[in-house]
């Protein structure tokens, strides 16, 4: 930088109300296609870029509005050719990305030993069980050889049939009821 250049730069800061900037600044304009078909030109595909819409009559600031190019980033235009937000579609698909590998590892010595611990408690307890119910079944079995050891005072009988007793009929009885059913059937 020249010594001159250097004092103009100066100025221009102090004196910022007063000095006129008259350099000219080239900007270079992209150009893009939205998802619609229609060019469009941009100087900078941020907030704040110019954009214009290409026309057979020339150039025309692009509408207010959201705006799909076919890489499918949305712009959003807020006053005529002004770009206040964009939206990119691959900074969605990293997020998405990020967010799946954001999963953090196991750790496995934890999860056994708490398994472990798990696994144990529950052993003791069925433990515990199987302990009880060998002790029911040993009193069980002392009632058992205490009761064989009692000695029954009246021998069981054998119970009578009392239905036979009630429809017990002699073989005269019954021949004479077969000669009144057969009388019976004659006539």
């Amino acid at each position: 930088m020249k010594a001159k250049e250097a004092l103009e730069q100066i100025k221009s800061l102090l004196f910022a109300d007063e000095a006129v900037i008259t350099e000219e600044v080239e900007t270079e304009f992209a150009e893009g296609i939205l998802a619609d078909g229609t060019i469009v030109k941009f100087d900078k595909l941020e907030v704040g870029g110019l954009v214009s819409v290409v026309t057979p009559d020339g150039e025309v600031p692009a509408p207010v509005g959201e705006h799909e190019l076919e890489d499918g980033t949305v712009i959003v235009i807020a006053e005529a050719g002004v770009i206040s937000e964009v939206r990119l579609v691959e900074m969605l698909d990293e997020v998405i990305v990020e967010e799946e590998m954001a999963i953090e590892p196991v750790n496995y010595d934890s999860k056994f030993e708490e398994i472990s611990q798990l696994y144990n408690s529950k052993f003791s307890e069925v433990e515990a069980r199987i302990n009880s119910l060998n002790d029911i079944t040993k009193k069980i079995v002392e009632f058992m050889d205490a009761f064989a050891q009692v000695e029954s005072a009246v021998e069981t009988q054998k119970p009578k049939n009392t239905f036979l007793a009630q429809n017990k009929v002699s073989k005269v009885d019954a021949y004479k009821n077969l000669q009144n059913i057969f009388q019976t059937i004659k006539n």
